[in-house]
């Protein structure tokens, strides 16, 4: 069974960073392993044979299917706290950390392979990624860290 105790408070960390209203965390959903919701954005986190996956929820409650499919649990958890940590930057005036990395285009450590326009599949030595871009350039830069190292860089100039 995985262990969600890490990502879930980090999901309550970021969501209260971020304003999100009514932030939550639930393994009582239908269709996936575990949901991190809000009044304004939610994730639904599924696992199939080969895949975590990431479907988003919007604050007008439309659901996007398949945002990011990540190999291991290891991975999604990184995709996520990054993401999370993101949104809550844009919310508190911080500087954004995403455009330094994609600027530096995809990390010569990720092979690429185009999937359909903007989507890419990323393999490394953590493992793979299929994601939409922007977000498959940054990501590429962060599969290597460990989620110790993306919450420092996300928190490094929070007060």
């Amino acid at each position: 069974m995985t262990d969600f105790s890490r990502l879930s408070a980090s999901w309550v960390e970021w969501s209260n960073r971020a304003q999100l209203t009514n932030p939550g965390v639930t393994t009582n959903c239908d269709d996936c392993e575990i949901a991190f919701t809000s009044d304004d954005y939610s994730v639904h986190l599924r696992h199939d044979d080969i895949w975590w996956i990431v479907d988003t929820v919007d604050d007008r409650g439309q659901r996007h299917s398949d945002t990011a499919k990540l190999s291991t649990f290891d991975l999604a958890e990184k995709y996520l706290v990054w993401s999370w940590a993101s949104i809550a930057r844009g919310v508190l005036g911080a500087r954004r950390l995403g455009p330094d990395l994609y600027a530096r285009g995809f990390s010569p450590d990720v092979e690429v392979i185009p999937v359909s326009e903007g989507i890419s599949e990323l393999q490394s030595q953590s493992g793979n990624a299929i994601l939409m871009e922007p977000y498959a350039t940054i990501f590429s830069h962060l599969m290597s860290k460990s989620i110790d190292e993306i919450e420092d860089l996300s928190t490094a100039d929070l007060k």
